[in-house]
This record gives structure tokens, sequence and C-alpha cells, in this order.
């Protein structure tokens, strides 16, 4: 990180106790300064992001080293993983926690008390992200509830992959954004088997499936559907992208985690066209430069940050440019569900 930026990684070397936690308080605020700085300055919105990521990531790792100082070493070797927006490393100020803990065991005799070590880490760190302004995911998807040997986190996965149902898949996609954010332990497992699923036909149809649900608010005619005053761009818009991204990614059999990667990744296989890629890429930078702007606006107003935009507040360039993004995603989200044939999956 630049100079300017650097104040949150400052302040997190400013906590020296898993128990004196209190520069925390200050560490959503740092946040803020960062992006408003790196915004103004006129940096890709989606390195933006990947800084945001990347100041969470160093005060995961400060906080997980704090942690086993406070309960002692690990009794066996673990990764943190980190899952969903951080997984990918495009987090903004409304991401909420999305973690798990794998670890490794040598004799079945040992899950217990290694299990209940794992717990009380996780509560640790979990609470003190959440002091940090991360607000706890609302689906449950963290570490103090997903700690659990490796070796049943490779079960799941290969169940999802070979046994494809849509209500697992579905509790599943938060997993399917997977990435090692500190911990001796190799993830690599789990990414073979998710990479596996890239040549499975019913796990290929479910993720499709998935990557139309979200649908933009377009009219028949093309125009933005608006009811009231803001306009979701997560829901329909950088979730739907995000998707897309992801299976066609894994279709090209990458393992690549952000969404700008897999896009490109997708259109150097083929599994999509160069200007497919191109303007979804151009798609996600827009929507997700204004959920930026608009959550820097919130936190100014002491409003907690959400993805609802006020459409009355764009410029007209902003406002053609939003629904480009958005007939996009229909788009082509219309030509997968035709390609997948979504509509007769059950």
């Amino acid at each position: 990180m630049e100079p300017h930026s650097a104040s949150p990684v400052r302040l997190i070397e400013e906590i020296d106790g898993i128990n004196r936690l209190e520069p925390l308080d200050a560490y959503q605020s740092q946040l803020v300064g960062l992006i408003r700085a790196r915004l103004a300055a006129g940096v890709n919105a989606l390195d933006v992001t990947g800084a945001v990521a990347d100041a969470n990531d160093s005060l995961t790792r400060h906080l997980l080293r704090l942690a086993e100082s406070h309960l002692g070493p690990p009794p066996s070797r673990y990764v943190w993983l980190a899952l969903g927006s951080h997984g990918r490393r495009e987090q903004v100020l409304s991401s909420d926690q999305d973690s798990a803990i794998a670890y490794g065991l040598t004799s079945p005799h040992d899950l217990a008390a290694t299990d209940e070590y794992f717990a009380a880490l996780a509560a640790l760190v979990v609470d003190a992200l959440a002091r940090a302004g991360m607000p706890l995911c609302g689906g449950g998807y963290m570490a103090t509830n997903w700690h659990r040997p490796l070796d049943e986190f490779e079960g799941l996965f290969r169940g999802w992959v070979e046994q494809p149902q849509p209500e697992a898949l579905l509790k599943a996609e938060v997993f399917l954004d997977v990435r090692a954010c500190h911990g001796e332990l190799s993830p690599d497992e789990l990414i073979r088997i998710l990479l596996s699923g890239g040549s499975r036909g019913p796990f290929r149809t479910q993720m499709a499936r998935a990557a139309v649900t979200f649908r933009p608010p377009i009219s028949l005619f093309g125009r933005l559907r608006i009811r009231g005053p803001t306009l979701d761009v997560k829901r329909g818009g950088t979730a739907a992208i995000v998707l897309l991204a992801r299976l066609y990614a894994l279709i090209a059999g990458s393992a690549e985690h952000s969404t700008i990667r897999r896009l490109q990744a997708a259109a150097a296989a083929g599994t999509l066209s160069s200007a497919t890629a191109e303007d979804l890429i151009d798609a996600y930078r827009f929507l997700t430069e204004l959920r930026l702007r608009h959550q820097i606006q919130q936190a100014d107003e002491n409003v907690p940050a959400d993805n609802r935009v006020f459409v009355d507040r764009l410029t007209t360039d902003q406002r053609t440019t939003l629904r480009t993004a958005m007939r996009t995603v229909h788009a082509i989200q219309e030509i997968t569900a035709q390609r997948f044939a979504t509509d007769a999956v059950m």
C-alpha cells in the first residue's frame, strides 16, 4: 500500500494482545479513508477492493497470531480460509465475514480436543473482526460454525461437485470462492475438487442456474425498473457477474479467484467471447465503483453500509452507464439460461 493509504496497517501493528483491541474501534474509519483516497487518486475501483481485502488479510493474520499466543500453540496444522468476497479479494464496506478453519488430524481420538481449540480460536478472531466493523455473516458462514478436519471439507466439496443439489449448492456458494489466508495447511485439494466440477454436466448446469437467479431490474424494452428512489446494484448486478464469471472460469478449468481474472481466463479459453468478457468487466468495475462511492457517503452520514444507490443522485452519464451495465448482465444471463437449459433444471 502507498504511504497515504497505509493507515489501516499501521493501526493493526498497534494491537499487541488479543484482550487489548481498542485500536480496532478506529479500523473501519481507516478503511473509509483508504477507499476515499484511492478513488480520489483515480485508482481502479477493483484495485481498491483488493486493497481493502489485503488490509483485512493483514488484520486477520495478526489476530490469529495473537489468539495463538493467548491459547497456546495449535494442536495441529490448520488453514484459515477466506471465503466469498474476501476469498475473491473484492471487499467493500458492507462485506460481511465469510471464513472457515480446516485442520489436520493425526488420529480420530484427537478430534474433540483439537476441535475445541479451533472453536476457541475462531471465537476470538470472529469477535475481534466484528469489533473492527466487519459484520457477522447472516448465513452463519464463519469459522465459529465452520471448523472441522480438512478431509471433512473435502467430502463436502466432492458431494457438491459429484451430486449437486440446488438447495445444497445455494448454501455452498460462499465456499466456491475459497482462498488460504493464514496457516500451514494447504487447501489445494479443495480447489482441485472444485475444478473437477467444470467438466461435469450436472454441476455446470446447477452453477448456471445459480448464475441466472439474480436478475437485473430490466424491462422488456431495456429500461431500468426502479421501485422507489434506490436501486440495489449488488443483487442482479455485481452478484450476477460474480456468478457468471465463476461458472465460465470453472468450465475453462481456471483456478483464478477474482472475478476479473476469471472472466479473462474464460475469454482466453474460449468459454466466453473476448467482447462478452470485456463488457462484463466494464460493468463490474462501474457497479463496484458506484457501491464504493455510495458507501463512503453512508459512512460520512453515519449510516450502515448497503448496496442501494440513490439513482436520482447519479449524473446523466452514470445513469446511462448503469442502464448499459444492467442490460449487459441481462443479455448474458439469457444466453446462459438457453445454453444450459436452466428452466428445465429441478
